[in-house]
């Protein structure tokens, strides 16, 4: 069955809780949200509703929920009231934005060999450090960039980004407690929680401009499955409403990208989504000698240097044997890995390879963990990137 892609919203904030404590005691009254949600949230979500849908009885066709393969989500932002918007992704690991005597710029950082007689403690000899050219600090706010920015950064073209974007915007509201026996509410029991807004008016030199988000996935059903994937559900922390709906939104691979490509020998792996690897930082289809080839492709690649975010954290609840899942660790969205092409061409990833996940596990990829943009990188010199 082709795939379908989907729009999630929300007219209210959402909570997407981030894991840490919340509770009475000091230290842990603040319920905080993650920027935007795990793949596996928005999995959850899509196939509760398509269950429901469908009537299924969830003691005993929780297998068939689980395959459904969810890709996403993918943040896209409109402006004003206009249809078409521009898709939002985690900033790239590899740019070091800076403010240098009132102008914006960015170093980018590449793989190098270090100098004759110095080394490093990186977690394997075959690796490369990566080179920073400027000794400053980064500029805060640039956590997302708009894919316009994105493409030009995957082309090789080390250009800053052209707007300053935090992601979903944050609503925090103080709440206080009640006494179910009074049902007033308790002296000195006041907590915060953080949502994540879906709309926002930001107001920037005597200008406003309304925005409104959303988050896209894509969704495969299987052959036995069919479901109109319009209507309501519950998303997130206090099962707050979410609607989705069909559309034919996607970002699929621009000609510039590909054109790249198609004589490359050095290609960037940009992770849309956070993946999960069994080894933690590095993906499990690369060898002991960091060769290998990503799921679902058939082009082998060597990892020459990576810029990985600091790791997170991802678990949740398993209704299927009533107990909390264990903690798993993910390499970040944005973190990005730079390989060497050893047999295959690089244009193939375009075709194979192009926002699929690249996690390990299969059911990690089909829960959307890993979705991945492919570019092109050099090394000529400090400053990496040329157009």
């Amino acid at each position: 069955m082709p795939a379908k892609v989907v729009q999630i919203e929300a007219f209210d904030p959402l909570l997407f809780r981030d894991g840490r404590p919340f509770a009475g005691d000091p230290g842990a009254l603040n319920a905080r949200s993650l920027p935007i949600p795990m793949p596996s949230t928005i999995a959850g979500f899509i196939r509760t509703f398509i269950g429901n849908q469908q009537g299924w009885n969830w003691k005993q066709d929780w297998q068939r929920a689980m395959q459904v393969k969810v890709l996403g989500p993918l943040l896209y932002r409109t402006q004003r009231l206009e249809m078409q918007g521009e898709f939002i992704f985690p900033a790239p690991a590899d740019a070091l934005v800076y403010n240098e005597n009132g102008a914006l710029r960015v170093a980018v950082l590449v793989p190098a060999n270090p100098p004759g007689g110095s080394g490093c403690n990186l977690p394997h000899s075959g690796l490369k450090p990566l080179k920073v050219s400027v000794d400053t600090k980064p500029a805060g706010g640039y956590n997302f960039w708009k894919w316009s920015d994105m493409e030009q950064w995957l082309l090789g073209r080390g250009q800053p980004p052209s707007e300053q974007i935090e992601g979903l915007p944050r609503e925090t509201r103080t709440h206080v407690a009640i006494d179910d026996k009074k049902g007033t509410s308790k002296e000195h029991h006041l907590f915060t929680v953080e949502y994540r807004a879906f709309e926002h008016l930001q107001r920037a030199q005597g200008d406003a401009v309304y925005y409104r988000w959303a988050m896209l996935a894509r969704v495969e059903l299987p052959e036995d499955v069919s479901a109109t994937l319009d209507g309501v559900g519950t998303l997130g922390g206090e099962r707050r409403a979410g609607f989705l709906h069909e559309t034919q939104v996607w970002l699929e691979c621009p000609e510039t990208i590909r054109n790249a490509l198609s004589h490359a020998r050095k290609v960037r792996m940009v992770l849309a989504t956070p993946a999960i690897f069994r080894d933690g930082w590095k993906p499990g289809w690369l060898n002991n000698d960091l060769q290998g080839t990503p799921p679902g492709t058939s082009v082998q690649l060597k990892l020459v240097g990576a810029a990985v975010k600091r790791h997170e954290a991802v678990s949740g609840w398993d209704y299927v044997h009533n107990r909390p899942k264990s903690v798993r660790w993910l390499a970040p969205a944005g973190s990005v890995y730079f390989f060497e092409i050893v047999d295959g061409s690089a244009e193939r990833l375009t075709h194979e390879a192009w926002l699929q996940p690249m996690s390990d596990d299969e059911q990690d990829r089909n829960n959307g963990y890993g979705l991945a943009l492919w570019g092109v990188w050099n090394d000529t010199d400090a400053g990496g990137n040329k157009p």
